[in-house]
């Protein structure tokens, strides 16, 4: 008898899919504008500091936790957050980062006392970590080519150093014609947008 046998389906989780290139290049910027919001959470609030002074009744010690408080548990939870990007699904801790990011920076636009902005940019700083390791390991499962990986995590990292001198520029414009607390609701704006690039 002739029997037709069909060739297994490949169970392998971690074998890199095959994506237009259209939807590697919006992949590209969403995580790019990952790395961009979290640098930015910083270097804006810098232009700012003086208005949130002003308008919370911070003292200079408390002004200084809003970012200390961020880098601290940033960097605390980095690792953390990319062991769980290697135990889980990345693709869950990311979106679980940025999400609650959103959410925080919006709570943060409507907050005009120093002790909730000071927790609030606390746990800003372990979404923000968990963002990070998670897009990068995406972004290699997006471009398995070692060529087009280099020049992806190059771009990545590029957006960071954009960010930080683009943040200063942003924070003063929103604190001279606006309003300082803008510049969370800015945060916010921008990564619900990038929310909806994942989808």
């Amino acid at each position: 008898d002739n029997v037709t046998t069909s060739a297994p389906l490949s169970t392998n989780i971690h074998e890199p899919q095959r994506l237009s290139l259209a939807r590697k290049l919006n992949l590209l910027v969403m995580f790019c504008l990952t790395q961009f919001i979290d640098t930015l959470s910083m270097s804006a609030l810098l232009s700012a500091i003086p208005a949130l002074e002003a308008s919370m009744g911070m003292t200079e010690i408390q002004s200084t936790w809003v970012f200390s408080g961020f880098r601290l548990t940033f960097t605390s939870f980095l690792l953390i957050s990319g062991r769980l990007s290697d135990v889980y699904n990345p693709k869950t801790v990311f979106i679980g980062g940025v999400s609650t990011l959103g959410i925080l920076s919006l709570c943060a636009g409507f907050v005009y006392t120093a002790v909730p902005i000071l927790v609030l940019r606390a746990i800003t700083g372990i979404t923000s970590a968990m963002t990070i390791p998670s897009a990068l390991k995406l972004l290699v499962k997006v471009f398995p080519d070692p060529l087009e990986q280099a020049r992806a995590v190059g771009f990545f990292a590029g957006c960071g150093a954009v960010a930080n001198m683009g943040g200063l520029v942003v924070g003063a414009m929103f604190v001279q014609r606006v309003s300082c607390h803008w510049v969370f609701c800015f945060l916010h704006l921008v990564d619900f947008r990038r929310d909806i690039r994942f989808h």
